[in-house]
């Protein structure tokens, strides 16, 4: 598919023209700068064309720091391997001595640019400031506004025509999808970039010491012995109480949470030398309550002098909600574990996505007066398995409004016990009445 690169200095709107071009709020867009920290990725859909459309962070000439030269370090190599360049500029402030730096270095990369020059709403302003923007050497321009979304329909054609007159194929993607997407969550600073880092077996994200680095999540499709897996970092995610409304961690957490939501698997980071915090259990209710599965992964095991099944037991003491769950334990920084982790990933999918055979469920049926005598004066006449990811149950009763909080975890129980354990993932129950 091909490949449009978004590069330019910061807070010239390069993260809410990206928002505008996919259709929907990835990137987080605020006036601070150096909100973008990774390259964010999505498909565009223009007409019955199709292309992979990054978000880059801002490009500094003099990154002075650690976290700046990262930052740096992977928009340029995205610049490498893109097909087509987006170079934003804003149109209200004139050039800069930072847009003349990027231009420096996109002549330099010698790959084909559209000079996309934006926030340009006021025309007289725009009419001051061309001039300037033209010393940049950039012949192929678009006038936009992606606040407004004033000539981004224009951008899209020059974008889609440029592509075809280079060749590069504008395919569709493939619409159905046989492996699953996994999340990576936990509290601020626990691994969870230096884990897809692993995992993806590359510097994909920056990983620092200082906590909050990862602030957009960040996916990318990897094959690992054959099996194809999306990953995704996420910000950490802290107590809702200690975030303030509004701000860029506000948005994080959020954009996170959403990342959560479109997930198939969760893998709940947790810190082996911390133990399990309040804000994990949290963190894994959440995930179960929206019907993801979920994998707890212990990490950073090799800092701790502990029998992995005494750990075990004592997380399970203080998480029981999770007693269908794997548990492993990896090093990320040692990259130990990692098959045990890709496993419980694979044993959760499969669970996930599970449609058992009804005769099991008849079965089971058969049985019930004697395994629940709960529901002595409750008859169930029919179980049936009504969907997946996650699996869902409807139960036909006669007396829907008798049915027990502790009854259905009986319930719960007999159909992992009986059926399938439906290890790492959730299961729903539906009580109907009889016709």
């Amino acid at each position: 598919m091909a490949k449009v690169v978004i590069a330019g200095k910061t807070n010239v709107g390069k993260s809410t023209l990206f928002n505008r071009l996919i259709g929907r709020r990835k990137a987080i867009t605020e006036k601070e700068e150096g909100v973008t920290r990774d390259t964010l990725k999505g498909i565009v859909v223009h007409g019955d064309t199709f292309f992979m459309l990054f978000d880059t962070c801002g490009v500094y000439e003099k990154a002075d720091d650690e976290m700046l030269q990262s930052m740096k370090q992977r928009a340029l190599k995205a610049f490498e391997e893109a097909d087509l360049i987006l170079f934003v500029v804003s149109a209200r402030e004139g050039i800069t001595s930072e847009d003349e730096y990027i231009a420096q270095v996109l002549r330099k990369i010698g790959k084909r640019v559209i000079l996309v020059i934006n926030k340009a709403e006021n025309m007289k302003i725009v009419e001051e400031n061309l001039p300037d923007i033209f010393r940049l050497g950039f012949d192929d321009y678009v006038l936009v506004s992606a606040q407004h979304n004033i000539n981004v329909d224009q951008l899209l054609e020059k974008i889609v025509n440029t592509l075809k007159e280079m060749n590069v194929p504008l395919d569709q993607p493939a619409k159905d999808r046989d492996y699953p997407s996994i999340a990576i969550v936990g509290k601020p600073n626990v691994g969870k970039s230096s884990l897809f880092n692993a995992i993806l077996n590359e510097d994909r994200v920056n990983v620092t010491p200082i906590p909050g680095t990862t602030r957009d999540p960040v996916d990318e499709l990897v094959e690992i012995d054959g099996k194809k897996y999306v990953f995704i970092d996420t910000a950490g995610l802290r107590r809702k109480s200690r975030i303030e409304e509004k701000s860029l961690e506000y948005f994080s957490v959020k954009r996170a949470i959403d990342a959560m939501e479109s997930a198939d698997v969760v893998v709940l980071l947790i810190d082996a030398v911390e133990g399990v915090s309040r804000q994990d259990k949290r963190i894994a209710r959440l995930v179960l309550d929206r019907g993801k599965a979920l994998v707890i992964d212990v990490n950073k095991f090799d800092l701790i002098d502990v029998k992995k099944s005494e750990y075990e037991r004592a997380v399970r003491a203080e998480m029981p909600f999770v007693d269908f769950c794997r548990i492993v334990f990896t090093s990320v920084v040692k990259k130990q574990g990692l098959k045990s982790l890709l496993s419980a990933i694979d044993e959760a999918y499969a669970s996930y996505c599970r449609k058992v055979e009804q005769s099991k469920l008849n079965k089971l049926l058969l049985q019930l007066p004697v395994l629940v005598p709960n529901l002595s004066d409750v008859r169930v006449y029919a179980i049936r398995q009504v969907k997946i990811k996650p699996p869902k149950f409807v139960f036909t009763v006669n007396r829907k409004e008798r049915i027990r909080p502790e009854a259905q975890n009986m319930l719960q129980r007999l159909i992992r016990e009986r059926v399938d354990p439906f290890t790492g993932s959730p299961i729903f129950f539906e009580f109907k009445p009889r016709g």
